[in-house]
């Protein structure tokens, strides 16, 4: 049993790999289960046994914390900050790392794509399943009550988004190069800013309640 386990995690894998090559190299809308199974050297009759076909294997891959991260209860109460300074810190740094893996990785771009796509169920699908992805993120570092902090996500995940699909295609904003390192400094430090200026409101409003992290927990910033 241990054999047929480990040979069924090795599969699995060589799918998930095969699916994200496929990606990189069609998009998404050329994506197809026969194209995934031929370039993972697999029947296609396992990858709707193991996934129940392509929406499921969609749906695995951005589940499976590759490109949105998964964060464990444990984990969330080391990163809780103490002040404004540590909840900004927490905020940019969360969005700015996201996004540089999506510039990074050309199959994690072409799924971003989908919110762009109309008409297509697969499009649909993967579009739906990384706003789960993204609202759960918003949550789990929120550490604010009263405040719209999904609004305030849509705002800035949403001009995120378009930046990094408008430097795929070599476009300039505000004549910021986003094809350069140099660009996409200004774009970080100019959302700095912004959750700075965010969490500075956020705590200093009488009608938000900034929950703390508890005053024994010593969090360690690098």
């Amino acid at each position: 049993m241990e054999k047929v386990r480990r040979n069924r995690v090795k599969t699995t894998q060589r799918i998930i790999d095969a699916f994200e090559e496929v990606l990189a190299e069609r998009g998404l809308q050329a994506v197809g289960v026969n194209r995934v199974a031929e370039r993972a050297g697999v029947s296609k009759v396992l990858i709707y046994r193991y996934f129940g076909g392509l929406e499921g294997l969609i749906s695995h891959y951005i589940r499976m914390g590759r490109l949105y991260p998964n964060f464990t209860e444990p984990v969330l109460e080391q990163l809780r900050p103490n002040n404004e300074e540590e909840l900004s810190r927490l905020w940019y740094r969360q969005l700015t790392q996201l996004f540089r893996q999506f510039r990074n990785n050309k199959a994690s771009r072409e799924l971003l794509k989908a919110n762009t796509i109309e008409n297509d169920p697969i499009a649909d699908i993967a579009s739906q399943i990384q706003d789960e992805e993204i609202t759960r993120l918003v949550n789990q570092f929120s550490f604010v009550d009263n405040v719209d902090n999904e609004a305030i996500s849509a705002v800035t995940v949403g001009a995120m988004s378009y930046l990094t699909l408008m430097a795929d295609n070599n476009r300039t904003m505000a004549g910021i190069d986003l094809r350069s390192e140099e660009g996409w400094k200004r774009i970080e430090l100019a959302v700095k800013l912004i959750y700075t200026a965010l969490s500075e409101k956020a705590v200093q409003s009488d009608a938000v309640s900034f929950i703390k992290a508890p005053s024994t927990m010593d969090i360690q910033w690098k």
